[in-house]
Formats: C-alpha cells, sequence, structure tokens
C-alpha cells in the first residue's frame, strides 16, 4: 500500500491496522524502525504520538468526573488561584482587557480557554510562551513554575470564546496529577493503562524498551529523509532525564498500535475496552459530541488552514465526524459520529462506532513547520488518504 512512498524514501517506516468487530482484519508493518542500522519495523515499535496523547488525558479527567473528583463548570482556580486574574489580547500590538469570567475545566477539555502554543505565534508572545514554559515534550519546570508561567501569559480570548489549540491538555494533565496527588503518568497508569492492558505506554520509555522505539524521521533542507538528532524545534530532549516533573497531557506519550488499539476500541464499544468498562455510555456520549458553536468551527484554523469547516466538530479533546468527507481523513474520517485525532509526528486514528472499526496509522515523520510551507513532508498526508480510503472501502 505504501511501497512507493517508502522506495522512494519519502517515509522511513510506518505501522497501520484496521480493527472491525473485534478483530484486526488487516495490519501492515513496513520499512525501518531505524534509518541507521536499517532494523526494520516491527508491530512492537514504539512512536511518540505527539497530540494522540490528547484524547488519553481527555478519557481520563472523564473517569475523574464520574468520580467526582472534578466537574466540567467547576473554574480552574478552585485548584490553581494563578488565573484568576487573567488578561486577554486586545489587538497585536499586546493591549490587554480583564478576562470577563474564570477557565473552567471545561474550556480546557475544549481548547476554549485561550491558551496557544509558541509555534503558532509571531514576535513577543512567541517568545514569552516559550521563556515562561520551556519545551512542548520536555520541560525542567516544576508544577508550580509551569503554572506560575501560563498564568503570566494573556490569553488569546476570552474564555469560552473561541477554539484556539494550544496548552489546554497540558495544564489539564497538571490538574489531573493535582488532584490525585502523583505524576501524571502513574495516574494513567492506575486507571487507563493497567486496566486495558497496556504495558507499552508511558512519557518515559524504559531502558529496556528503548531499543523498540522508532528513530527521529525528519527531513533536511532537500527535503531527503534523515535521521533527526531530537525533535523539530527541540521540543523534547534527546534523552529525557529521569526525574522530571512535567509530563505532558497534551503530547508527551509513547506508545505502539497494538497499545493504542486497546485504547482506541472504547470509542466504539460504549467505554469499554477488551471487557473492562473504563467509562460510563453515557460519558462517552458526551465526549464524542461536538461541544463548538457553528461560529467557533467556522473561525478554527491550524497553521492558517481551517481545522473544522462543515465536515467536523470538536468534543472533549478530540475532533467528531460531523458530515461525511468522501476525500478528507484529517483530522479523522468515517460515519457521522466518527471521532479521532491526529499526532504532529504523523499518528493519526479513527474510531467509527456506526462501521465498528478502528484505523491507527503510526510513524515517524518529522517536520519542522517552514519545511511543511515549503511543501517538504506533505507525502505523510497522502499515506494517511491512502490509508484512510482503504479503510473506508473495506469496513
Amino acid at each position: 500500500m505504501f511501497k512507493k512512498l517508502l522506495d522512494n524514501h519519502k517515509l522511513g517506516g510506518l505501522n497501520c491496522l484496521l480493527w472491525k468487530d473485534g478483530q484486526i482484519v488487516y495490519q501492515e508493518s513496513s520499512g525501518y524502525k531505524n534509518l541507521e542500522t536499517r532494523e526494520p519495523m516491527g508491530t512492537d515499535t514504539l512512536f511518540r504520538i505527539a497530540s494522540m496523547t490528547k484524547p488519553i488525558t481527555a478519557v481520563l479527567a472523564l473517569i475523574l468526573r464520574e468520580e467526582q473528583k472534578l466537574d466540567w463548570y467547576d473554574p480552574i482556580t478552585k485548584w490553581f488561584p494563578q488565573f484568576r486574574r487573567m488578561k486577554v489580547l486586545k489587538n497585536p500590538q499586546g493591549e490587554t482587557v480583564d478576562a470577563t469570567r474564570l477557565i473552567t475545566v471545561l474550556d480546557l477539555l475544549t481548547h476554549r480557554a485561550g491558551f496557544t502554543y509558541s509555534d503558532f505565534q509571531q514576535g513577543q508572545l512567541k517568545e514569552d510562551y516559550l521563556q515562561a514554559l520551556g519545551g512542548d515534550i520536555d520541560s525542567e519546570l516544576s508544577h508550580e513554575q509551569w503554572i506560575d508561567g501560563l498564568a503570566a501569559l494573556p490569553l488569546l480570548n476570552q474564555p469560552g470564546e473561541l477554539f484556539n489549540y494550544g496548552r489546554s491538555s497540558d495544564l489539564l494533565g497538571i490538574l489531573i496529577a493535582t488532584i490525585e496527588g502523583k505524576p501524571l503518568g502513574k495516574v494513567m497508569e492506575e486507571k487507563i493503562f493497567r486496566p486495558l492492558g497496556m504495558n507499552d505506554t508511558f512519557f518515559e520509555v524504559p531502558d529496556h524498551k528503548k531499543s523498540r522505539c522508532a528513530s527521529n524521521f525528519g527531513y533536511d533542507e532537500l527535503g531527503n529523509l534523515v535521521n533527526l538528532e531530537t525533535v523539530p524545534l527541540n521540543m523534547a530532549f534527546k534523552e529525557r532525564p529521569p526525574g522530571l516533573a512535567y509530563e505532558s497531557g497534551g503530547q508527551g506519550l509513547w506508545s505502539t498500535i497494538g497499545d493504542y488499539l486497546k485504547f482506541a476500541t472504547l470509542f466504539v464499544q460504549n467505554g469499554s475496552s477488551n471487557g473492562v468498562q473504563r467509562l460510563k455510555p453515557e460519558s462517552m456520549e458526551i465526549m464524542c459530541t461536538n461541544q463548538l458553536t457553528a461560529n467557533q468551527r467556522a473561525q478554527s484554523t491550524l497553521m492558517g488552514n481551517p481545522i473544522f469547516s462543515e465536515h467536523y466538530g470538536f468534543g472533549l479533546g478530540l475532533a467528531v465526524v460531523m458530515k461525511e468527507s468522501k476525500y478528507g481523513s484529517i483530522p479523522c474520517s468515517g460515519s457521522i459520529g466518527s471521532v479521532g485525532w491526529p499526532g504532529a509526528y504523523g499518528g493519526w486514528w479513527t474510531a467509527d462506532p456506526v462501521k465498528k472499526t478502528v484505523a491507527i496509522f503510526l510513524t515517524h515523520s518529522m517536520t519542522e513547520p517552514q519545511q511543511l510551507a515549503q511543501g517538504i513532508g506533505f507525502e505523510l498526508y497522502e499515506a494517511i488518504d491512502i490509508f484512510s480510503n482503504y479503510c473506508k472501502e473495506h469496513s
């Protein structure tokens, strides 16, 4: 299916699968795990799943809601008083006005809190984000330092006003860790990974599993496939030091295709996977229901491009198909009610509760923003389209 892209060195290696009605009906593992050693890709290869972390953090928040430890409309000042007097940008010149209300847990789950990513900004706000928070994946800051830094930054919009993709999931992860009094990864392990048998998903890859990690496939200035020393924009350390307090609930996890399947089947089995119920069906229904207004969907962009338009909405931590698209596959695809959310390093998944299917595609295709602007790395989306169309035809 991907032979041409692999032979032309546009992708290094990949894993994909289609699961339907309780069994894997198609699976492929192609190319290399490591470009330099020529080790072949394996089904147990570990990938940085980047923003595919966000739905896991959202499910965890819903589990805590079922345990009555938080609620949608709880203001985050309940745990972090630093956010009591937020400022909102009035114009690009940096003038601000006061926030008209407090940020809520629901604002974090729907990315309507007003936070952003440094990469999406220019000028002073970009620098301020970098200075205040460190890397998106690995930061040496303590939770308190990180919270203080984020709270000192101006919001892009009034809380609840617009969808702005950004650091909301990271803050949600720290909030969960604060409520539970333990690291986010430990909470995920106890409440999601261990119950579902996800033994290969974590923020820090154990030493005895590091040989299974896919190398950082990226591109040089000419668009040639190369092995990168670290991820673009230095969002992560080459080797994550042990003991970092910060664990990114937005983009920090490593996982395998088999592990992510165990998670994704929650969305086609009413909150159950492998016979283990992790969320009530009513919680799952809310999570998979669009929360954005028509205006918010219309105005939502990512790197200058519309995200949702007429075909998609956004539930809690993931996209929702609202109108079937014959060709579209980003952010997800499938019947009305299908959900998913891609990762910046090449991961993509869709769960279709109508057809009872889950499709997952994992690779490392790491591009700098300016490379994407030049068209370098777009073969990744060609590969996802190929796989998405195959899944539509066979489900």
